[in-house]
């Protein structure tokens, strides 16, 4: 059996341990900048479950690439690690940018801030959750770069988180913005422009 390549090659390990810090920082000073204005217990069920799905990426896809080495990428591993690494950029990358065009209004938790308005420009002109779409890719992306067909599997598991999440949140936003809302709704794609 053939060990994934980031356990085969070390500087391929450090790369992706830099690349994963890099991750978490980013989404450790995403929490910090946006914290919550007052505790929500709205959706917090459906927080957990995007907790569980990030585990289940980030701490299962390697545990399940380390553990069924026979499905171990061996035909271009390196090129699948790279190309791995660049989709998780981008997916991170599209993240960080709606995560700033939502500017105030966005927390971890579900909630509405004092005078929010729905915001319908940059990545929120043609899809509802963009910060979902990018963390989704960014997923997706260090999977491929575990090297092993199976470890992208469990971008399942925090695909659907935000199949639980979404509705909730959109109930949420109804309920506090209204027909504005609403008509976003009605022109927009939750996840990715004429499939979802």
């Amino acid at each position: 059996m053939t060990a994934p390549l980031f356990v085969a090659e070390p500087l391929v390990g450090l790369a992706l341990a830099v690349a994963q810090a890099a991750w978490f920082v980013s989404e450790v000073r995403i929490g910090r900048r946006h914290r919550p204005t007052t505790p929500s217990t709205v959706g917090r069920c459906t927080g957990l479950a995007v907790g569980l799905g990030l585990v289940a990426v980030y701490a299962g896809g390697p545990l399940l690439s380390l553990t069924v080495t026979g499905a171990t990428i061996t035909t271009a591993p390196l090129l699948c690690f790279v190309a791995g690494l660049v989709i998780a950029a981008v997916g991170q990358g599209f993240r960080l940018r709606a995560v700033r065009e939502l500017g105030a209004s966005f927390t971890f938790e579900l909630q509405t801030v004092a005078g929010q308005r729905v915001i319908d420009t940059g990545p929120y002109a043609r899809i509802r959750h963009p910060s979902y779409t990018g963390a989704l890719i960014c997923a997706l992306g260090f999977t491929v770069s575990y090297t092993n067909w199976l470890a992208p599997l469990t971008v399942l598991v925090l695909g659907a988180a935000y199949v639980v999440r979404i509705p909730a949140e959109e109930r949420m936003l109804v309920a506090e913005l209204g027909d504005p809302y609403r008509r976003y709704i009605d022109r927009t794609w939750r996840l990715v422009p004429h499939l979802l």
